[in-house]
């Protein structure tokens, strides 16, 4: 019965998507901002609920080869609390193509993507994800799991979030690719994880880290105070570490519990202020790269705290 359902669906979708494809060629004009990117659904699984090799593509970012190799004989076919969530995609997509030129300007000069495919499966990966610079994956089990039923209230505004995010990271890999970004140390690496994952996790606060004045909260002040030492006392030992030892000291920077995330919610948390929900604030951050990391920190550090941090080498200092 639910896959069925969940045929029904995936027609209704088709549907959806090209009348989305034609009204928005019909209504195109150079003069306005860039036409939203067009959404397009894909599941990631056959109907006898093995994942398909777009889904184990994907969920190679948290998979190693065996554990692929392995997933490819797994008959998952979607339960009914996970097709749940399929809907409240679904039903979303539409707002979600809406989002994008919102979500896009801050990223100046930027051609962003005119198609995202949005991947649905339900085994070994995240809840939502970005494999690569045209895909926004999401793992229907890990949501179910971790966030419980689709049609409580706060998911809705939850899944929004999270679509906000990810489609983030999809314009940060473009942006990337087109300043030819090079990475030349540990250090270097790290501070990028920093600031692509900051400004997603900045997308993905909900009211409980900001007041209704857009100042940050009382809680969102007390995590700071908690992480702030662990992100300076971190990249200043990547510093000076090699690549296996920053490997292992970028642990937890953007992974893990949110209120654990050492360098994407400090990072997030101080866009915030600095921003206000002001898409040229905003820019002007993403625009100054990774070392604009350790500017950004040092404008809300304690003075002790900022003294710790790693320098700037003189090329970024100039920027």
């Amino acid at each position: 019965m639910v896959a069925a359902r969940l045929s029904n669906r995936i027609r209704v979708v088709g549907l959806f998507l090209l009348t989305s494809l034609q009204t928005a060629s019909g209504i195109a004009d150079e003069t306005e901002p860039a036409a939203p990117t067009l959404l397009e659904l894909h599941i990631g699984q056959h109907v006898d609920g093995t994942p398909t090799e777009r889904w184990l593509d994907a969920a190679r970012r948290f998979n190693d080869d065996e554990s692929i190799q392995d997933l490819k004989s797994v008959r998952r076919p979607f339960t009914a609390d996970e097709a749940g969530w399929l809907d409240l995609i679904v039903s979303r997509l539409h707002e979600w193509q809406e989002m994008t030129p919102d979500l896009q300007r801050p990223f100046t000069e930027l051609q962003p993507p005119a198609l995202v495919d949005v991947l649905v499966g339900n085994v070994a990966a995240s809840d939502a994800f970005a494999p690569d610079r045209t895909t926004i994956a999401f793992d229907l089990g890990r949501l179910q799991k971790v966030y419980g039923a689709a049609d409580l209230t706060v998911n809705t505004d939850r899944i929004d979030r999270f679509f906000a995010h990810e489609y983030t990271h999809v314009l940060h890999k473009v942006w990337r690719e087109e300043r030819g970004l090079v990475l030349k140390s540990p250090l270097e690496r790290a501070l990028w994880v920093c600031l692509k994952e900051g400004v997603g996790n900045l997308r993905s606060l909900s009211t409980r880290w900001r007041d209704s004045d857009g100042s940050l909260s009382q809680h969102a002040e007390q995590v700071l105070d908690r992480l702030a030492p662990v992100f300076v006392s971190r990249l200043h030992a990547i510093e000076s570490a090699t690549a296996d030892e920053a490997a292992e000291l970028m642990q937890g920077l953007s992974m893990g519990p949110f209120e654990q995330k050492w360098g994407a919610l400090p990072v997030a948390l101080w866009l915030a202020a600095e921003t206000a929900d002001d898409e040229a604030a905003l820019s002007i951050w993403i625009e100054r790269g990774p070392w604009g990391v350790i500017e950004l920190a040092q404008r809300h550090l304690s003075k002790e705290l900022a003294a710790q941090l790693p320098a700037p080498p003189e090329s970024a200092a100039r920027r």
